[in-house]
């Protein structure tokens, strides 16, 4: 039997490996690299969906425009009535200055 048939077979066929695994390689390197850039996208996404979301829940507890009119009007009724407590209130340090100066006067004599 004659074996160089099964030679030229056998170097066809490992012509055929090497070609098929050289394609493999070219092919499957970049889809390797992209499917990591992938999987690095998908985790930026799912952190800037949670950072999101964080905010988002920070913006709930916030006062809105109504709250914050309320708020203004309060704080203008607030200081009307600090203004009238000024006002009445200085008479009040006015009859103490007197009774301070009384005092004083007394105690000199």
């Amino acid at each position: 039997m004659d074996i160089a048939p099964l030679i030229v077979w056998a170097a066809g066929l490992t012509t055929l490996l090497n070609l098929a695994n050289m394609l493999w390689t070219l092919f499957s390197g970049p889809a390797r690299k992209l499917g990591q850039r992938l999987g690095e996208t998908e985790e930026k996404v799912a952190q800037a969906e949670r950072d999101i979301h964080r905010l988002r829940d920070r913006l709930d507890h916030m006062p809105n425009t109504a709250a914050l009119h309320q708020l203004e009007l309060s704080i203008a009724r607030m200081e009307g009535e600090i203004s009238r407590l000024i006002e009445r209130i200085g008479p009040v340090a006015a009859i103490t200055e007197r009774m301070q100066e009384l005092m004083l006067e007394q105690g000199r004599k």
